[in-house]
């Protein structure tokens, strides 16, 4: 990861408004999967700092299992990260994926904690692939969650 992160002051722990803002044009990718997140599973993101070069990222968890991480770049790019742990690889195998997902998911060494995909959100296809793979590796529940504050789980 060449690009630092557009959060970088530790001492200045950034709203979800402030990640939003840092998205740039890409905002409204921000936007979609964090409304996503919150109605599928009721999850809400908790500011987490990185380090240095990446500064905040904005994780959400599910039951204390963390579902993805979206972390804004200072070129005005959104990362995100999502780890598919080995439970799911099969059904990843299985499942039609766009070509940059693709790559990422070749590209990924295939820890025994899961594979670490970092794509970029730059198309609809990526946005529905990133979900298609948070839903893999966590069924959504049958029915729409009740928000959960971060941090009171």
């Amino acid at each position: 990861m060449t690009t630092p992160g557009a959060l970088l002051d530790r001492d200045a722990v950034p709203t979800v408004e402030d990640f939003a803002a840092a998205c740039g044009d890409q905002r409204g990718w921000f936007d979609r999967l964090v409304r996503w997140l919150e109605t599928t599973y009721g999850a809400v993101g908790e500011p987490l700092y990185s380090g240095r070069e990446s500064g905040w990222t904005l994780r959400f968890r599910r039951s204390g299992k963390a579902l993805l991480t979206l972390m804004p770049l200072a070129d005005g790019e959104l990362r995100v990260l999502v780890v598919v742990g080995p439970s799911a690889w099969q059904a990843v195998a299985g499942v039609e994926l766009s070509e940059p997902i693709r790559a990422a998911w070749a590209a990924a060494y295939p820890y025994p904690d899961g594979r670490w995909l970092w794509p970029i959100v730059d198309s609809e296809a990526v946005l529905e692939d990133i979900q298609r793979l948070v839903a893999l590796k966590s069924s959504p529940p049958p029915r729409p969650r009740v928000l959960v504050e971060a941090g009171t789980r």
